[in-house]
């Protein structure tokens, strides 16, 4: 970043953009070596200078522990606005004391660092030798760290900034949820100097459906952006890193393969369980209470194992559409399966598609393909008999589609249907399939998540290769 431009060029470019500034002053004061910043803590700063320009008012930042948003969005940023501003006043609220002069400690240090005075040379803290947890600038700024419980009766600030409100230790204490959250809408949020224009920024790891991220988000038409980060994507996404350059990412894809590569998290998820888990790294938190799967009953197998079984199997692919690309449609979604006459059925593979009904029809085919599938069943809904009859005359020899009728069940209905599948032991996860995580994850917030289109082509899998002699059959009525 420092090649071929002058100090001063390299100084105004570190006062446009928090992570140029993070990336430049982290590896000094944190004697970080080899250190290069990640795009998303890029993709963040984006967010933060939404913010800045009050663009955004409330803002959920959600990434997993040790992905460096607390020193970016917390420790560097706030030294970055004031810098900007030394007059702004800044109020951090973590779940406890300790962090809480933690993170003081941490930001006065940026504040104090010589490349700072020099970047900002008209932000000076009044006493460099005052209390930690009271910052303030010769020009009447302040930054204010406080706990969930501390002292705020009489404070007020510009920006408020939650980082962790809650531990992870607390995931299952519902008291301990409840708390956070009444003292946010009774307290924290009244803290606003100007409440019209006022910022809050929520800092966190998702801990549970009922944490503070959820509650606030869990209301039609609120206020909050949220920028979602998990350590593995389970669909496409763009993200603006500033400077005119985005980043793509698919499904998939791992957030710091560098940090956090496919073995770490394999490691984690049998460390700390899926609960925790799939709240903290993939802030996809589960609603496990409500599903009735029992999910020790479903068996793994691994790729090496599966190909030395020596039966042949049939594979069949299960289909529930949607035909449209809108970012708000249902997917389209496909399980793809390997049925063996011993009775066992072993989940291969698995994809989710927004796309409309003339590319949904090159997808099908060319997934068929890819698998050799010998059975392709598709959701008999309304709106796919024209898409089935487009479909089936484009199949490889020896490839049926099958049209599913729902027989007007509901998908609940429909899953309880194929528990005893799963309950003597005859369902089967490919388990270094990272895609199959999708499954699991929409499986596991079932009925409660945003999305069941896997479901149903779960359901409607295993129904399928449960019924019949085997004979191919393709009509519509």
């Amino acid at each position: 970043m420092t090649h071929n431009i002058s100090q001063r060029t390299l100084d105004a470019l570190l006062r446009r953009s928090p992570s140029l500034f993070f990336t430049h002053l982290f590896p000094k004061i944190d004697t970080v070596r080899d250190f290069e910043c990640s795009w998303h803590l890029h993709a963040i700063s984006q967010h933060l200078l939404e913010m800045y320009h009050g663009t955004c008012l409330r803002l959920i930042v959600n990434a997993p522990p040790r992905s460096l948003k607390t020193s970016l969005a917390n420790t560097y940023f706030i030294p970055w606005l004031l810098g900007q501003d030394p007059t702004t006043k800044v109020m951090v609220v973590t779940y406890g004391d300790d962090l809480s002069s933690t993170l003081a400690k941490a930001t006065k240090k940026v504040f104090l660092h010589r490349e700072y005075k020099r970047i900002f040379p008209h932000t000076v803290l009044e006493n460099d030798n005052m209390q930690a947890t009271r910052l303030r600038t010769s020009q009447g700024g302040h930054v204010i760290f406080t706990s969930l419980h501390g002292v705020m009766t009489g404070l007020g600030a510009d920006w408020i900034i939650l980082d962790d409100p809650l531990q992870a230790a607390h995931m299952r204490s519902e008291t301990r949820q409840d708390d956070v959250i009444q003292v946010f809408k009774q307290s924290i949020s009244t803290r606003l100097n100007t409440p019209k224009d006022g910022k809050i920024l929520l800092v966190q790891q998702r801990i549970s459906p009922n944490d503070l991220c959820g509650a606030l988000t869990d209301v039609p038409a609120h206020p909050w952006k949220v920028l979602c980060l998990p350590a593995r994507f389970d669909e496409p996404a763009q993200f603006y890193l500033g400077f005119s350059k985005w980043k793509d990412v698919a499904a998939g894809d791992l957030l710091t393969p560098a940090r956090m590569p496919e073995a770490f998290l394999n490691e984690k998820k049998a460390e700390m369980g899926d609960a925790a888990y799939y709240a903290q790294y993939l802030q996809k938190p589960l609603h496990e209470s409500d599903c009735p799967i029992d999910f020790k009953k479903i068996k793994h197998i691994s790729r090496e194992e599966f190909d030395e079984i020596s039966l042949a199997p049939t594979i069949y692919q299960s289909w529930d559409t949607a035909l449209s690309d809108k970012p708000s449609a249902d997917y389209s979604a496909v399980t793809t399966w390997a049925k063996f006459e011993d009775g066992r059925y072993v989940l291969l593979d698995a994809a989710r598609y927004r796309v409309t009904s003339e590319k949904l029809q090159s997808i099908i085919v060319q997934k068929a393909l890819a698998h050799s599938a010998r059975f392709v069943c598709i959701e008999k809904a309304n709106h796919a008999a024209d898409l089935i009859r487009m479909v089936a005359p484009e199949m490889p020899d020896g490839c049926i589609v099958r049209s599913v009728p729902t027989g007007g069940t509901s998908k609940m209905q429909r899953l309880e249907a194929q528990l005893h599948k799963i309950n003597t032991g005859k369902v089967f996860f490919l388990s270094d399939e990272p895609n199959l995580e999708l499954v699991n994850n929409e499986l596991r917030q079932f009925p409660n998540g945003r999305y069941d289109d896997l479901v149903d082509s779960f359901s409607q899998a295993l129904a399928q290769m449960g019924t019949g002699s085997g004979v191919p059959v393709w009509h519509i009525s």
